[in-house]
């Protein structure tokens, strides 16, 4: 059982009641202090002079959460986590900081949150290709319907998954849809790329620097 852990140092008592003193290595506390005081670069260095594959792993995680692209970017690398280096790249290459911070909390897992990001910031089109990138359908196709915009897209991009998978259409709602809604991939396209565009362009955007 684990008594006491201070500092370096880790106190356990044994079945027979035994306490026992040992010392750890101080670089995972080290780094997490750097990281509570955000020094990105100098929790970095730490990792490179250790070339420890766990505590690489750890700034990682920590840079992750903490929208932090490019040292999270560093940090996978340097174990090799070759799709999730892909992942942020991409994420750097969103116009936009919302739109990034947005990615970033789907890389955490929290879609939830990704999304009022998007919304509360006017992205409407990225929340529901967001969606769409996560196959949540039914909630990309909601979004549409309730910001009246790209029913056309999810109509779209559904068809072609279900013909690139080889299955029929079940869903009853996007059935209806398609029945009313015209989708014409050029014309998606294009709303696509003006999409971006209009972000791009958008007041306070920039690029990831």
């Amino acid at each position: 059982t684990i008594v006491s852990f201070q500092s370096n140092f880790i106190t356990v008592r044994r079945a027979d009641g035994v306490l026992l003193t040992a010392g750890v290595a101080p670089h995972p506390a080290l780094m997490l202090q750097l990281v509570s005081e955000r020094k990105w670069k100098e929790a970095t260095r730490l990792c490179r002079f250790m070339k420890d594959a766990s505590l690489w792993a750890g700034l990682a995680v920590l840079a992750s959460m903490a929208k932090e692209i490019g040292t999270a970017e560093t940090a996978y690398a340097a174990i090799e986590e070759v799709d999730r280096v892909f992942y942020l790249q991409q994420v750097k290459s969103i116009p936009s900081p919302e739109g990034r911070n947005a990615a970033m909390a789907v890389f955490c897992h929290q879609v939830e949150e990704a999304e009022n990001i998007l919304i509360s910031s006017g992205l409407i089109y990225r929340a529901i290709l967001t969606n769409i990138q996560l196959f949540r359908w039914e909630r990309a196709l909601e979004l549409a319907v309730k910001h009246k915009t790209h029913v056309d897209t999810v109509l779209a991009h559904r068809q072609r998954y279900l013909a690139q998978s080889r299955r029929p259409e079940t869903d009853t709602n996007f059935m209806t849809f398609a029945q009313s809604v015209e989708v014409d991939w050029p014309t998606v396209q294009e709303k696509m790329s003006a999409e971006i565009e209009a972000e791009r362009t958008r007041p306070g955007a920039k690029p990831y620097a």
